[in-house]
């Protein structure tokens, strides 16, 4: 007899890459063979939607730390320019400058 009850386990489902993440501690194959798996793909089949693998504010949150890592790298390329001008007085060049800024501008 099958077990009526066999997705009671599952409290929460989220897609994590090709896989399911059950309950914020363990990750199932995509793999109907998988017990587990069958499990998950039962409690969809109850209606369940899994949750996406980011929230929007992950997404958000990552986009601005490539951002940030982006920004300081390019201010860490262009150091340089600073410390020329501050010992040899050569300018650092607008375009420089003004990237420099926007940079510092970008980072949260």
């Amino acid at each position: 007899m099958e077990d009526l009850n066999r997705t009671a386990w599952i409290t929460s489902c989220k897609v994590r890459g090709d896989n399911w993440y059950v309950n914020e501690a363990m990750s199932v194959p995509n793999d109907p063979a998988n017990r587990d798996c069958a499990d998950v793909l039962a409690w969809i089949a109850e209606g369940n939607t899994p949750a996406p693998e980011f929230t929007d504010a992950e997404i958000a949150a990552n986009a601005q730390a490539v951002i940030n890592g982006e920004s300081l790298a390019y201010l860490a390329e262009t150091d340089w320019y600073v410390t020329r001008e501050s010992e040899t007085g050569v300018l650092v060049p607008t375009s420089v400058s003004t990237a420099r800024a926007d940079a510092r501008e970008s980072i949260v």
